[in-house]
């Protein structure tokens, strides 16, 4: 499978937007004035990290073909559930290195868990449209074949 060259534009365009975000939810205390912020975050983010794993790197190792729609959905959207428990496990590391509480409990870590499956699962399917088999660029023109007497 190859990415599209819209799926490329947009993966970067939403990593980009999304690790600015995660910044200013830090800088601008954004987590503790908005209840919801930490929510859309998590699945905004998976969603963001992993369409960019599908499109440039997980891309050739997925293999379209008839019947394999749910295949390649199922496994993009677990690289992003895995990266999801990374980051939670980053953030648990971080309260053990750091002053601060980025950990919640266990409900706000289900709650973060849920939301990166939500946003992994979407990446899935977005996967879906933005690559295409890579055998399907249309062919360049042939040269004629010279007539023969």
């Amino acid at each position: 499978m190859e990415a599209t060259s819209e799926g490329r534009a947009v993966a970067w365009f939403l990593l980009v937007v999304l690790g600015v975000a995660n910044i200013a939810g830090y800088a601008l205390d954004l987590y503790a004035r908005f209840w919801w912020f930490d929510r859309i975050l998590h699945a905004c983010t998976i969603f963001a990290i992993t369409l960019w794993l599908a499109l440039f790197v997980c891309n050739r190792a997925l293999r379209g073909g008839p019947g394999r729609d749910a295949l390649i959905v199922l496994m993009i959207a677990s690289v992003g559930l895995a990266i999801g428990a990374l980051w939670e496990v980053a953030e648990w590391g971080f309260d053990r290195i750091a002053p601060g509480d980025v950990i919640k409990g266990k409900f706000d870590t289900i709650i973060d868990i849920v939301m990166d499956t939500l946003g992994a699962v979407l990446a899935g399917i977005a996967g879906l449209k933005f690559l295409r088999p890579g055998g399907t660029r249309p062919a360049a023109a042939s040269p004629a074949a010279p007539e023969t007497p």
